[in-house]
This record gives C-alpha cells, structure tokens and sequence, in this order.
C-alpha cells in the first residue's frame, strides 16, 4: 500500500473498527461487564452468531445514521463558491476588475436579502422555521441547518458566476457545483467506514463500559464524522490535484 494511503481516516477508521471488534471478542470470552442497575451489562462480541447477523442486518441502517447528505449538500455549495469565483474574489477584493466588483456587490447584496428572509422567517409572523412549540430544537431552521447554509453559499455564487460570465449556460452552473465532488468521494468512504464504528462501539456495549453517556456519545460522533472533512481537504489541496 502506497505510504501516504496509511493516514487516511478511512483506514485509521477501519484500524479503530478492528480493534473494536478484537476487543469485543477478547471481553466476551473474559466475560467483562459491570452490574447496571438489577442486571449485569458484559460485552458483546460481533465475531458471534448473534454478532454476526445483527451486523449483516445493521449494515445499511448504519450507513443511514451517517450525515451523508449533509455531507453532499456542503460540499456543492463549496463547489459552487470555487467554481464560479466567488471565494477567489474574496480573497482579492482590492484586485478585482470593475465588473468583477460590480458582480461581487451585486452577489453580496442577494447574500444580505436571503439572510433578511432567514431572519424573518425565525422572529416573524408565524416564526415560519421554527418549531409548532416556537423552539429551535427540532425546528426547519435546525433540521435544514445544513441546506440554509448551502443555499448562502450558492446563490451569491450563481449571480456572481453569471454576472461575471463565467457562468455562460445552465450546464456550466451544473458543472461548477460538481467540481468539489471528487474528494467528496474519499470522504464519503470515511463516513460509511465511521457509520460502522460508531454502530459497533454501541452494539458491543464498549461505550457505556467505558462511561461513555449518551449525550457524549452524540458529540463524539460528529467529532468522528466531521474531522475527516479538513483532513481530506488539505490532502487534496496538496496533492495538487482532487484525489
């Protein structure tokens, strides 16, 4: 295997899944457990028959607890910001041309109104993204989090790709919100690999022996689908070409 491969978080990911599933047998065997409340909580192993089958029957209910379209939904709106310009220009604002200024204006204009909608649609009339209760939790705004802010990405991006022409036909603006989607690849390989991680921590009771609640599980769990995203980024950057 090529040497810079071994630092992929898929692979540490599937190292962490081995361990895990080592681990599980080696603890069932021991019998390691702990009494919780009136019975005795042990490790499961997944190397069993019932181990086995729930992680034939789990594989694909795991593979939906992943943010994957999240995921898809982040990495288009980048797509969309490089692809028409609009990040190079925010990095070169004193250097742009006149009508590449005028096209950034304009671009930062459409961002100001979609925010003011944002903004009306949580503290006005009938608080339209928030919840039935008025509460964030549960909420449009907090279950489209992710599909608002791809949204604030890729409309300034759009005008500021067709006001410049860089953006000349319909199929130009298609291709630019797929230009990203190649390492997207690589890290939806890691997500899959980190669904089943996740999923085995819980199945074999690893996390609760280890004092793990659920709350901290949660945050551990976006940590383990999340960091991966920089990581892939910067490796693609480097290599100078999308991997």
């Amino acid at each position: 295997m090529n040497r810079k491969w071994w630092w992929h978080p898929a692979i540490v990911y599937l190292l962490l899944l081995f361990v895990a599933i080592l681990v599980s047998w080696i603890g069932s065997i021991m019998e390691i457990g702990n009494a919780g409340g009136n019975s005795e909580l042990a490790l499961r192993s997944v190397l069993g028959v019932p181990g086995i089958r729930w992680a034939v029957r789990s594989a694909a209910s795991g593979v939906g607890q992943a943010p994957i379209g999240n995921a898809l939904m982040l990495f288009i709106a980048v797509g969309a910001g490089r692809g028409s310009g609009l990040f190079r220009a925010v990095t070169r604002l004193r250097n742009l041309s006149p009508k590449e200024t005028t096209a950034f204006y304009i671009s930062m204009v459409v961002l100001a109104i979609y925010i003011c909608l944002i903004v009306l649609g949580v503290f006005a009339g009938s608080h339209l993204l928030l919840g039935i209760t008025g509460k964030l939790k549960g909420s449009p705004l907090y279950e489209g989090f992710m599909f608002l802010l791809m949204m604030a990405v890729a409309l300034p991006s759009l005008v500021y790709g067709l006001s410049t022409e860089t953006f000349r036909t319909a199929g130009d603006c298609v291709d630019a919100f797929c230009t990203i989607l190649p390492p997207f690849a690589h890290f939806l390989v890691t997500m899959l690999v980190a669904a089943q991680l996740i999923q085995t921590l819980e199945y074999t009771h690893i996390d609760t022996l280890l004092g793990i609640t659920e709350s901290s599980m949660k945050v551990i769990s976006f940590l383990v689908y999340w960091l991966p995203l920089p990581i892939i980024l910067l490796r693609s950057q480097k290599s100078g070409k999308e991997i």
